[in-house]
């Protein structure tokens, strides 16, 4: 295994320390990083690499092993399980508009609550559109599996035209189909955060579990949003990777 499988984590919160610890841990092993069966470095050695107390690293083994990722062999180290529980590729968060869409169509929805209450923008979002449709969500995978409990706004400009699909599909992919060309820019801010209770229950999560924080706006040629979004993402349901080169 790479020396360099962790990075050192900047954060004086034990408990945000053994979560990220897990997260990044989690991610290796479901974007296949990290193989099956594969054995991981001492504590030891995982605690100097990422610069955290070896008790540290033990709460993070112990977390992902009742996830089903990881198992102890007495005497031997930690290993991958050598069948991770099935879990739908995670979405790239860098794929850009319209990409994103086409990434996340066939998944579904379940509402919570729906009124028509406006979204509060940033000034940098763009301009309100006259009306929105507000909804509380839990987006699953084809098969169940939810992902996002998220609060999201659709332009009822766009919303009117087909209700009843923006009620049970994803919004993104239908905005495209309805707007096409129209809808031209989406700003999309992402961080790490803890599961509150809500969204614990609402993602199948244990309280204070790893997630992403996921804010977006996608405005049109004239800079009016037409769909705004703040969700809470299983870490195990995104990914964020980025080449950079020197020029």
């Amino acid at each position: 295994m790479s020396e360099t499988l962790l990075p050192p984590l900047e954060t004086t919160d034990p408990g945000l320390r053994y979560r990220r610890v897990a997260a990044l841990l989690r991610n290796d092993i479901l974007t296949g990083k990290l193989a099956p069966a594969q054995r991981l470095p001492s504590i030891q050695e995982l605690a100097a690499q990422c610069e955290v107390a070896p008790a540290t690293i033990r709460q993070a083994i112990a977390l992902l092993a009742e996830e089903g990722l990881l198992r102890s062999r007495q005497g031997s180290g930690t290993y991958v399980t050598e069948a991770p529980p099935a879990r739908r590729p995670p979405i790239p968060l860098d794929l850009g508009w319209p990409a994103i869409a086409e990434r996340i169509k066939g998944n579904r929805a379940r509402i919570l609550e729906a009124d028509d209450t406006p979204p509060r923008l940033a000034p940098a979002d763009g301009a309100l559109a006259p009306a929105y449709r507000r909804m509380r969500r839990v987006h699953t995978t084809p098969d169940g599996l939810p992902y996002v409990f998220v609060e999201l706004f659709v332009s009822r400009a766009y919303y009117d035209q087909a209700p009843r699909r923006f009620d049970r599909e994803m919004a993104l992919p239908l905005l495209e189909e309805l707007g096409g060309a129209q809808l031209t820019t989406m700003r999309q801010s992402f961080r790490l955060d803890a599961a509150d209770a809500e969204a614990a229950r609402q993602l199948d999560l244990k309280l204070g579990a790893p997630i992403g924080w996921l804010r977006r706006a996608l405005s049109d040629r004239d800079g009016v949003v037409a769909y705004f979004s703040i969700g809470r993402v299983r870490a195990d349901a995104v990914v964020f990777e980025t080449v950079f080169t020197r020029s």
